[in-house]
């Protein structure tokens, strides 16, 4: 369920009932087999959360999986998000790591860190219709390649939503900041990702 705060404007969020109907209407079909993915991936695993959509859902999956994967959100000093700190709505292992973005805005130095003090392996809440990209590596290496393991291939965006909404999980008020329709949902981050991949498209301005 959408986190209310003070900045959501009353258009804004008659809009977002309109998108909760659609979210009650919706099916959720690959639950099932994420949670099964889940269960069987390596124990020595790592988890890199951002807070958003994505990362709700692979969150409650790994909880409904029984597993206690550690997440890792690396959290910016210098451009963290206010919104994305609702931890104690969950039950996971949870840890931040904070840089500041200047230091990796070049490279992808975090998330090697990262690595390098937890685990190698990293499950991800990336999906397939998200670039053609992720779609080429899905249909080369399935849900895990060497490193990545990526439960959500399968996922599409309004699924994510769905599951949410029926779930009753929380999800970050900036998903609700639609600027009276200007904006739709599922075009929204809450988090900067820093790093050079897919960084020629003013993501770096942006963020």
């Amino acid at each position: 369920m959408l986190i209310v705060t003070d900045r959501h404007k009353p258009e804004d969020l008659e809009l977002w009932r309109d998108y909760e109907d659609m979210d009650n209407a919706s099916t959720v079909s690959h639950a099932k087999q994420s949670i099964a993915l889940i269960k069987s991936w390596r124990t020595d695993g790592v988890a890199y959360t951002s807070w958003g959509k994505d990362s709700v859902v692979l969150m409650h999956l790994s909880i409904m999986a029984g597993q206690k994967i550690p997440f890792v959100y690396v959290k910016f000093n210098d451009r963290h998000n206010p919104d994305c700190e609702f931890l104690e709505r969950f039950n996971i292992d949870y840890h931040e790591e904070c840089c500041d973005y200047a230091e990796v805005r070049k490279g992808d130095k975090h998330w090697k860190a990262v690595a390098k003090k937890y685990s190698g392996h990293r499950m991800t809440g990336i999906r397939n219709d998200e670039s053609g990209r992720r779609l080429m590596i899905y249909k080369m290496y399935r849900f895990e390649s060497n490193f990545s393991f990526r439960p959500l291939s399968l996922w599409k965006n309004q699924e994510i939503f769905a599951y949410i909404h029926q779930n009753e999980l929380p999800l970050c008020p900036v998903y609700g900041y639609l600027g009276g329709g200007r904006w739709p949902r599922d075009k929204i981050r809450t988090h900067s990702l820093a790093g050079s991949t897919a960084d020629g498209f003013g993501r770096t301005e942006w963020e």
